[in-house]
């Protein structure tokens, strides 16, 4: 910023300087959590982001609204922290999964936690989907090999990076780039973990 040069920041919408260029993750939140919903579950557990990403309060608060419109304000509570790696969603499905009345479903903030959960749940003797079903973000490749294939809430990254391409050379080149962020399309990609 201070040498004037046009930067982006993709998954931010924190004031400030560059370009924001994100995708609605507290509906994105909600829209997993309503499908978890949609198929009866009600004790919904929620893996959080690393609290250095405003993402992470977003995916959170988005979970808690759909639980909260659904009427589920006391199972809201099944919130673990995690820091988006594996062995944090480690440490958080074991403490979702051995509460007195433990989550039927998960929320994972990302790939590598969703993958935890699956591991959790193996060892544990859980069948996936028929006695917890797991639901990712961010659908990356690795998620359709898993067994079973995790159904994710697939972020726009390939759009989102072109989106800040286009904005950078439009800003470079002195044309017009508008103040407003560019909020992207998330996807909802039911596979066979719900």
């Amino acid at each position: 910023e201070a040498r004037h040069i046009p930067f982006a920041r993709l998954g931010s919408n924190a004031s400030g300087a560059g370009f924001d260029i994100l995708m609605e993750d507290a509906r994105a939140a909600g829209a997993a959590t309503e499908h978890l919903l949609s198929l009866g579950h009600r004790r919904i557990g929620f893996i959080t982001g690393s609290d250095e990403y405003a993402l992470s309060g977003a995916r959170l608060a988005g979970y808690r609204s759909a639980m909260r419109a659904a009427g589920f304000d006391k199972e809201a509570g099944l919130v673990a922290r995690g820091d988006f790696t594996f062995p944090s969603g480690v440490e958080a499905t074991k403490f979702l999964l051995k509460r007195g009345a433990p989550a039927t479903a998960i929320v994972a903030s990302s790939d590598q936690m969703a993958l935890a959960a699956l591991r959790v749940a193996r060892a544990a003797g859980l069948e996936v989907p028929r006695e917890l079903s797991i639901v990712s973000f961010d659908d990356t490749p690795i998620v359709k090999f898993s067994t079973p294939p995790l159904t994710a809430i697939r972020q726009p990254i390939a759009a989102m990076t072109a989106c800040a391409a286009d904005l950078l050379i439009r800003a470079a080149n002195g044309e017009p780039t508008g103040d407003a962020p560019a909020i992207l399309p998330f996807e909802l990609i039911v596979r066979e973990s719900t």
